[in-house]
């Protein structure tokens, strides 16, 4: 094994905690720096080195393990250092895979964080899925914390941060819970193209950031966090459901709740009992029993809803078999009847959508659309979704698009050659 991924030192200004390492010449063409960095909004100067380097660990996990390398650093939480194990073998069993590469620590240290049941922190990224934890379990959920790891340096003013930031915030004040917001270079600090197409995709057949990353980054971060405020529980809400079993995404069950850390610490993987359709409920009946506008945040790399992407489209569809108002969830974008908009966006934009895969959330969203038919109060969208051929839309918008960029296909293609 001669692969290699060194922490030299870990620097730690206050809120700002710096990680530099080093690679063996080989690794070299896979990041972009070798310098990562996490910027908090609480001084963390006082957080033991040992929790420090969680989440260096965890980011740098994955790939060590596609590359078959020696991942040394200094010190490590004893608690995460066994639970490591787990997750190795548990990601192993996810991919069905063997995952080689070694965690080599020169100190194991025991940090002790006390048991507290009355406070938890949830992973918020705006959409669904948290959005159904947090109101299921909003009687512990003393906190939300918000994770961007897409700069490319500390001073990086950008869009869909910000929008992340304020979005989080709104939510936590309006709820009544802390809000937390964590910047950093977790995912940009890697060549992924490289990483995914000569590691990634040949060993698990998906992208580092889908098959690995982003749980191993979100929930080491926070551990940070739930040190600095005694808080032993970490919330990551599900992505999909004990019903879809051939799942290759890294958060899940099997793989999250292997998450520990300072004796006490865990993860609990929310909602895996329940479909998307089930979440979609447990916002709409607060929704209405609250009579207030109630907005989630479904396009995942823009600032808003715009309702017009595939995510969009099929949260509007669940919360119309609701028998919802999508204007009531921050979809707010929509021209002229439901029915109209979306046969105008879908005739311009099927052709790039992914309905082969998304066929499973629509087929339950129609069957609740069945299920709930005399209440559901806009019927022409309905009937219309319901007689819609998307696979037919599909093959008539694939056509079209070749007829339309063949010569642009073709140079790009050509390129690639």
């Amino acid at each position: 094994m001669k692969n290699k991924i060194v922490l030299d030192k870990i620097i730690v200004e206050k809120n700002l905690v710096l990680y530099d390492y080093h690679t063996n010449d080989e690794l070299s063409c896979y990041f972009k720096t070798q310098r990562m960095f996490i910027q908090y909004e609480e001084d963390v100067s006082d957080v033991p080195v040992s929790i420090l380097s969680i989440p260096f660990v965890n980011t740098m996990a994955g790939f060590s393990w596609l590359s078959d390398s020696m991942l040394f650093v200094d010190e490590i939480d004893a608690t995460y250092y066994e639970s490591f194990k787990q997750l190795k073998r548990a990601y192993s069993e996810l991919h069905h895979v063997a995952l080689p590469g070694m965690f080599v620590p020169s100190r194991i240290v025991e940090n002790v964080l006390e048991n507290n049941t009355k406070q938890s922190i949830l992973l918020f990224g705006g959409g669904v899925d948290c959005h159904s934890s947090f109101l299921r379990n909003r009687q512990t959920c003393s906190h939300i914390i918000n994770i961007y790891g897409w700069l490319k340096s500390v001073d990086e003013i950008n869009a869909v941060d910000a929008s992340d930031e304020k979005t989080t915030a709104q939510y936590a004040q309006q709820m009544g819970v802390e809000a937390i917001h964590v910047r950093s270079n977790f995912a940009s600090q890697f060549n992924l193209s490289e990483v995914d197409r000569k590691l990634c995709v040949p060993l698990i057949k998906t992208s580092y950031w889908y098959g690995l990353l982003h749980p191993m980054a979100f929930l080491s971060i926070s551990s940070v966090i739930a040190w600095k405020y005694g808080i032993s529980s970490l919330i990551i809400a599900s992505s999909f459901t004990k019903e879809r079993v051939s799942i290759h995404c890294a958060s899940y069950i099997t793989t999250d709740s292997e998450f520990r850390f300072a004796t006490n610490g865990n993860t609990l993987h929310d909602g895996f009992e329940l479909d998307r359709q089930d979440k979609v409920k447990v916002l709409v009946d607060y929704q209405k029993a609250t009579d207030k506008p109630y907005r989630i945040q479904a396009c995942s790399f823009n600032d808003h809803n715009c309702c017009e992407c595939e995510k969009c489209f099929r949260t509007i569809v669940e919360l119309v078999a609701e028998n919802a108002d999508p204007r009531d969830f921050g979809f707010n974008d929509i021209q002229g009847s439901l029915k109209q908009h979306w046969e105008r966006i879908i005739s311009r934009d099927v052709a790039l959508w992914g309905t082969q895969k998304e066929g499973y959330y629509f087929s339950i969203a129609a069957k609740r659309m069945r299920e709930n038919y005399d209440n559901i109060s806009d019927k022409e969208f309905v009937d219309w979704f319901l007689n819609f051929d998307f696979d037919k839309a599909k093959r008539e918008g694939l056509r079209r698009y070749y007829r339309q960029n063949f010569f642009s296909i073709l140079k790009r293609k050509l390129r690639i050659r």
